[in-house]
């Protein structure tokens, strides 16, 4: 499990040093996702994927991008108690989301940054 509080500092340390190409895979599913789900998370083809997730290091953008998907994994079980729970809702549509799911918005840091925001919303009971 990736820790919930890597500070930035942390976060970029940990990014640049490289995660192991498997990695990619453990994240994959605590998100739930498929391999073809999960390489645009990543900005990447499937075969691009297939290949870096056999890899020993990977760069520092894609394991930076891993870091931030596997804090918001351990995150969203810890929300709803239940990583099924979670991964559930990552698929469901949200109206505060125009009606995209939030899966839909994790290829890129921002839609990140979004989604644990709605995150926290829920964890402290503020909806909107």
């Amino acid at each position: 499990m990736f820790p919930v509080s890597l500070s930035p500092l942390q976060l970029i340390d940990r990014s640049r040093q490289g995660l192991a190409g498997a990695e990619a895979g453990r994240i994959a599913r605590l998100l739930g996702v498929s391999d073809k789900e999960m390489a645009p998370l990543l900005n990447q083809s499937i075969a691009t994927f297939h290949r870096q997730s056999k890899s020993v290091r990977l760069d520092a953008a894609t394991s930076e991008r891993l870091l931030l998907l596997g804090r918001l994994a351990n995150y969203g079980a810890t929300v709803f108690q239940d990583q099924g729970k979670f991964i559930r809702w990552l698929r469901r549509p949200l109206r505060l989301l125009g009606e995209r799911s939030p899966l839909a918005l994790l290829d890129s840091p921002t839609g990140v940054q979004l989604v644990e925001d709605i995150l926290g919303r829920i964890e402290y009971g503020v909806f909107s």
